[in-house]
């Protein structure tokens, strides 16, 4: 390609994805995919990229692999809820499963703020660490990753993925689960299912959201939004959200939790109503943490077990770290249902409500 059709960044300030992207006019996610040697890109396009990269005078952060490579190999798994004991169950898969014993790996949280995962970010993208696994804050979006990008630190996402495709991924099918879930409840004879939890800007709820909408779909029920509830994702939460649904004149007669946590707190909730779980309304919840099993009345849940994912990823991240060519990761875990008592197993004995 000529140089002409390439519009050259100043000199006084440092190249960035941003910039070649401009010159290739291309995305960003596309320059990513090139600097990472992924993705099935268009020979012509990936040349391009390439012809950009070597105009603006774009360079890495770290251009040199020894830079970052200490006696030991130091990872960091940055998570959003410190609190959800699924993410802990992960860590410790990873962590037990990582290829020597001078391997280790960290535990931070973004506590689900976008800003300070953005501070935590900058702090790696200076520092000599190895490797990152990301579960990312609610709102993530591809250009928040951009200075990652341009560093050579190798990192994958976990559990939520963005920008399919741009980034290597492990975690479990969100979609799938919930599809499991509501169907579980509607064989039980409900019809009136409530979904409580989780933050519409998180790709995991957006994905539960639709499995649940297209199952209901699929069997003809009602999408009732009066029993969609977003904005949490603890045991306090689904608490005081069930305990608001089951005052109503025409309460549901079974929920579903975002995860655990908020599951459990369905089930105070139902317990607080003079309710039994299971007998008078059914309850599931999502990731089947080990205090599920430990309820008085045991919860039903969809499981995509944590530390066996834990173990996919610490399988990963070795080669992700030696092997800069290496091809898309793109792993799936299926989820499936394990069921306790919290769902019965009868047709609910409350009140179905009418169909509209």
């Amino acid at each position: 390609m000529s140089d002409e059709s390439l519009a050259p960044t100043q000199p006084s300030k440092r190249a960035t994805i941003h910039d070649v992207a401009k010159a290739a006019n291309v995305s960003p996610a596309t320059v990513s995919l090139v600097l990472h040697q992924k993705g099935q890109l268009a020979l012509d396009t990936r040349e391009r990229v390439l012809d950009a990269i070597k105009l603006v005078g774009y360079q890495r952060r770290r251009s040199e692999e020894s830079q970052r490579r200490r006696r030991s190999t130091t990872y960091c798994m940055i998570i959003d809820d410190i609190g959800n004991p699924y993410f802990h169950e992960i860590y410790n898969g990873i962590s037990d499963n990582l290829d020597s014993n001078d391997t280790l790996i960290t535990l931070a949280s973004s506590g689900d703020s976008l800003e300070r995962q953005a501070q935590m970010l900058d702090n790696f993208v200076h520092s000599a660490i190895d490797g990152l696994v990301i579960v990312p804050a609610s709102g993530t979006k591809t250009e928040h990753l951009d200075a990652l990008c341009e560093s050579n630190i190798p990192f994958l996402m976990a559990v939520r993925n963005i920008g399919f495709g741009s980034f290597d991924y492990i975690g479990g099918n969100p979609m799938l689960g919930m599809l499991i879930a509501t169907e579980h409840l509607i064989q039980l004879g409900h019809r009136r299912i409530a979904f409580l939890g989780g933050y519409p800007a998180n790709y995991a709820f957006n994905e539960r959201y639709a499995g649940f909408v297209s199952m209901m779909r699929k069997h003809a029920l009602p999408v009732e939004e009066n029993l969609i509830v977003s904005g949490g994702s603890s045991k306090a939460f689904g608490r005081k959200a069930a305990a608001e649904l089951l005052r109503a004149e025409d309460p549901p007669t079974a929920f579903i939790g975002y995860n655990d946590l908020v599951a459990i707190g369905i089930m105070n909730a139902v317990h607080d109503a003079g309710l039994v779980p299971g007998r008078d309304i059914a309850v599931v919840g999502y990731d089947d943490i080990p205090e599920a099993s430990e309820q008085p009345v045991p919860l039903t849940t969809v499981a995509t077990p944590p530390y066996e994912l834990g173990k996919v990823i610490a399988n990963a991240l070795g080669r992700i770290r030696d092997d800069a060519g290496h091809g898309p990761i793109n792993i799936t875990y299926p989820p499936h249902l394990v069921q306790r008592q919290s769902c019965g197993g009868d047709r609910p004995s409350v009140e179905k409500g009418r169909q509209k």
